[in-house]
């Protein structure tokens, strides 16, 4: 009986996922409440950075002009723009906007170089 046990045992770990890649590349596709998260690829893949400070922030030079997708956590209408310091041409993000391929619908694939939380509601214009 007791080596039929260990039997059953050591098969559900042989058969278990590792956790480890498997949870990172997951929790590498989330984006936490109340932020504005973007990816360098498309389907929230590769490189991410997460904003949560109000105002306009650049993007860090390994995101600079490399962002094709992202995720709007944020109660407000977020942004991000084509050149530093909030210039530029502008796309916009509903609350709770998720884009996954910034290429497709908005014609802003790897054009992004700085964002924007606003303080308080702004629409999207």
């Amino acid at each position: 009986m007791k080596k039929a046990a260990l039997i059953a045992i050591a098969a559900v770990v042989a058969v278990a996922p590792a956790g480890g890649d498997a949870a990172k590349a997951e929790s590498s596709k989330r984006c936490p409440a109340g932020a504005l998260c973007v990816w360098t690829k498309a389907n929230y893949e590769g490189k991410k950075a997460v904003v949560k400070a109000a105002g306009v922030e650049n993007l860090s030079n390994g995101l600079n002009n490399r962002v094709s997708s992202v995720k709007n956590r944020v109660d407000v209408t977020t942004y991000l723009y084509s050149k530093r310091n909030g210039e530029g041409e502008i796309r916009c993000f509903g609350s709770g906007d998720k884009i996954a391929n910034l290429g497709d619908s908005y014609n802003f694939d790897n054009e992004a170089s700085s964002s924007k939380i606003p303080q308080g509601t702004n629409p999207c214009f």
